[in-house]
């Protein structure tokens, strides 16, 4: 079976004589997941039937979404196009740059049963994920590239259209409407409107809340723009629009060792990384558009390779001094540069096993040559450590306890104690979490709802953690990327690792290839859940904490190790066994359902009630 609606040449031509074809217009929000042959549900906060009017509302500086569903009736269309115009009202949003649409592109989950333990959509359905923008971003002229589109109808008469927004820093308070043209054969077929509210806050520049993921090289090489010192420019020219589009969704991103410039070239890091820590690739005069604008990154990973997998070594004298040769010119270069950054992390030991009392003399060992070259005015450099085990389990044991070693944790999602880590960001530290899934956390996966993505910046909030970690966002199949999202084939998680599509691979598909990357709707669900954030941390300096903290448990009102019911191992051997690359084991898994509102409206409503907050005296 073909495993992706494509779109060829061939479809784009349509007959001259030939009458336009009925399509049924749509509106949904930025959560909903229609498959291809799905029933398109009404979304009334959205979407107004009798007006054929989308709604959508948000502050200066934030990135707002819905989307459009076209159902063709009655066969296949082609020539099918969307636009829509300025918006106007106290003052003109201008489409370009500000409104980005996008093709909504469908994948067939072949298996997505998430090891068994989480509760998912039905897989062997088609799904939306990748997004096809509707003209090339980095090319002159902005060719056409996601659209016009046909429709066919084979898997399904629906077809996704992804509508981005940012609301400028400039915009004024207040409501805009513009015109939305639906065209088919090259024929108006409906006419609709946009009406946006933009309400009186701003959010914020600097993030408040970690997002973070790990670039693997893949999505590199598919642009024949893979790393080395001597084509260093023909790499930071693509891997920069990566690493844009990350900080255009609040989240930060970083090379695996190898995969980009480290201390062994300055200069090669000065002039690519060193542009992200001092804010100048987030200029208008780099082609950025979004929040963040000029503003350096929060926190950045040092130039250490993650060398260790499953363990953690006994250490030689001269390994450690390797250490903190490394960490010492690293820092001085920093503070030599002045660059901001005001943490960093050092990703040198990944899921060391079951902790004992050697392990953890090992890492106490580790962390001090990092320290060793701290001094006033530079950032310290702390040891990042990534595991299933909670460490509030290990702290019951002074042998194993890594408190004062660890200062920047990142258990999974199952191990992830909220009162013990909420008690280390209190201390300075950082705490952030990884994916498990069901009841812990959101899952990741291609057939699930945007509630599931959206939980992780609202479970920070929740509990008061740091941030989230993706473990790769860009390891998906060799030879068919943007069809298998999924880095071993007998992955039962659909899209684990991968979190952005290469465009250089967009002819698999039928469409042209663009020199840059193509987000998802999963990313876009992330980013929404780190705009909740932003929206309680507004509250909170308001002194409306206690407002933000109410709306949120209402939504998530339990989640990370405290859902695990106690003695239950179900999930999280599940887990375990999925993150060695197998999966849940004969016996099938018992199904977990997820802890907070898996309603859509819940969550519609939560941001409407913090956005009423906000614009409250």
């Amino acid at each position: 079976m073909n495993l992706f609606c494509i779109v060829t040449a061939g479809c784009l031509v349509a007959s001259a004589t030939a009458a336009p074809p009925a399509i049924v217009v749509a509106g949904l929000g930025d959560c909903e997941k229609i498959t291809k042959d799905g029933a398109v549900p009404p979304s009334p906060r959205f979407w107004n039937p009798t007006a054929r009017r989308l709604s959508l509302d948000g502050g200066r500086n934030e990135m707002v979404a819905a989307q459009l569903i076209l159902t063709a009736q009655g066969g296949d269309a082609d020539q099918v196009d969307v636009e829509i115009g300025d918006l106007k009202g106290p003052g003109v949003i201008a489409a370009d740059p500000n409104i980005a649409l996008y093709l909504e592109a469908y994948h067939f989950v072949e298996h997505g049963a998430w090891g068994g333990f989480s509760q998912v959509l039905p897989d062997h359905l088609w799904y939306p994920d990748v997004l096809v923008p509707f003209r090339d971003p980095y090319s002159p002229g902005r060719r056409a590239v996601g659209a016009p589109f046909p429709i066919r109808t084979a898997n399904g008469a629906n077809q996704g259209v992804w509508i981005d927004i940012y609301i400028p820093l400039t915009a004024k308070p207040g409501k805009y409407q513009a015109p939305i043209r639906i065209k088919a054969g090259g024929q108006v077929v409906t006419l609709a409107s946009l009406v946006l509210t933009v309400h009186s806050f701003t959010l914020p520049d600097e993030f408040h809340v970690d997002g973070y993921g790990e670039f693997y090289g893949e999505a590199y090489g598919y642009h024949k723009a893979s790393y080395s010192e001597a084509k260093v420019d023909r790499w930071w020219e693509v891997a920069r629009r990566y690493h844009q589009m990350a900080h255009q969704h609040r989240f930060v991103v970083a090379e695996r060792g190898g995969q980009g410039p480290d201390g062994r070239n300055w200069d090669n890091y000065d002039k690519t990384y060193g542009r992200e820590l001092d804010g100048s690739l987030f200029t208008s005069r780099e082609g950025y558009v979004g929040p963040g604008a000029n503003t350096g990154l929060p926190f950045w990973k040092a130039p250490f390779r993650q060398e260790f997998d499953g363990r953690v070594p006994p250490f030689t004298g001269e390994q450690l001094s390797r250490y903190t040769d490394v960490a010492r010119e690293f820092l001085d270069h920093v503070a030599a540069k002045g660059w901001k950054t005001r943490r960093v992390f050092a990703y040198i030991v990944d899921e060391p096993g079951r902790m004992d009392a050697r392990a953890t003399e090992n890492l106490r060992k580790l962390q001090q040559a990092l320290d060793f070259p701290a001094g006033p005015g530079k950032p310290r450099i702390d040891l990042i450590w990534t595991s299933h085990q909670n460490p509030a389990t290990l702290a019951n044991d002074p042998a194993t306890d890594l408190r004062g070693i660890i200062r920047w944790w990142s258990p999974n999602g199952q191990a992830a104690d909220p009162r013990f880590l909420a008690d280390r960001v209190k201390a300075g530290e950082t705490a952030w979490f990884y994916h498990h899934g069901h009841p812990a956390n959101g899952v990741h996966a291609v057939n699930a709802t945007g509630v599931e993505l959206r939980t992780w910046g609202t479970i920070c909030w929740r509990y008061g953690l740091s941030g989230s970690f993706w473990w790769a966002v860009d390891l998906g199949d060799r030879t068919d990327p943007l069809r298998k999202p999924i880095y071993n084939p007998r992955e039962t998680r659909w899209g684990n690792g991968v979190l952005f599509y290469s465009g250089a691979r967009l002819p698999d598909i039928g469409f042209p290839a663009i020199d840059g990357p193509l987000s998802s709707l999963r990313m876009k669900a992330y980013r929404r859940g780190l705009q909740d954030y932003e929206y309680c941390w507004l509250l909170a300096q308001k002194g409306k904490r206690a407002v933000a903290d109410g709306l949120i448990r209402e939504v998530i009102p339990v989640a990370l190790a405290e859902a695990v019911a106690a003695g239950n191992r179900t999930s999280v051997e599940a887990s375990e066994a999925a993150d060695r690359g197998g999966q849940a084991g004969r016996r099938a898994a018992s199904i977990q359902t997820p802890p907070w509102r898996t309603d859509v409206d819940a969550w519609y409503r939560m941001h409407e009630e913090l956005a009423r907050a906000l614009d409250a005296k």
